[in-house]
């Protein structure tokens, strides 16, 4: 689906700045406020007025990005209120990724146990005064649950304390760790995270 999310910075800063945003990983943090990992890419000098910027925004309680390479900022930033995450958090819908466009819009692919579970959550967006769009609905696939590696990784992750709240180790330990890049050890979380909660999906639907 695509949304325009009013008073949000994760929409209004691709505007200002030649950048894309991709969220790896989004929690609760506080009664309304969530904590989003991102991944912010473009140029240097674009990414070094999205820093500026950030420190200026109403809406960011706190962040902590690191430039992994050339091109690219990674970690969490924090904010006080999400209207459209309050919404997801209240359904029973799971977010499997999303991303900013410069037109200030969030594209999201989510997940949920049937087509009335989407329409809920669609209801309860527009509610919250953000404009929505709903795209492709399309059946979970059968594919593998987890690949090797991407075990290998979940489960150093799990053991070091990661999925944990606050967490043990950050990004940058475990790609310590694991000797992968940083912007590949977020990419094989996400993956697996995702497929982990497709086999979880699709195990509900066979005990119904």
């Amino acid at each position: 689906m695509s949304l325009k999310i009013p008073r949000m910075w994760i929409t209004d800063i691709p505007m200002r700045h030649e950048v894309s945003i991709k969220i790896v990983d989004r929690r609760p943090a506080g009664k309304s406020g969530v904590r989003d990992l991102v991944e912010i890419s473009g140029t240097q000098e674009a990414l070094e007025s999205v820093l500026d910027d950030l420190k200026e925004e109403p809406w960011v309680k706190d962040f902590n990005l690191d430039f992994v390479e050339s091109g690219k900022l990674i970690g969490e930033v924090v904010t006080h209120k999400c209207l459209a995450c309050s919404s997801l958090v209240g359904s029973k819908c799971y977010l499997v990724s999303a991303t900013s466009s410069k037109d200030g819009r969030l594209q999201w692919r989510v997940m949920a146990r049937d087509r009335k579970e989407i329409q809920k959550l669609v209801a309860k967006l527009k509610k919250a005064k953000c404009e929505v769009d709903l795209g492709k609905l399309t059946p979970i696939d059968e594919q593998q649950v987890l690949t090797g590696r991407q075990q290998e990784i979940i489960m150093i992750a799990f053991e070091s304390g990661y999925f944990e709240t606050p967490r043990r180790v950050k990004l940058k330990d475990l790609s310590r760790m694991t000797g992968v890049s940083q912007a590949t050890l977020s990419e094989i979380l996400r993956k697996g995270q995702k497929r982990i909660v497709v086999e979880f999906l699709r195990s509900r639907q066979r005990t119904i």
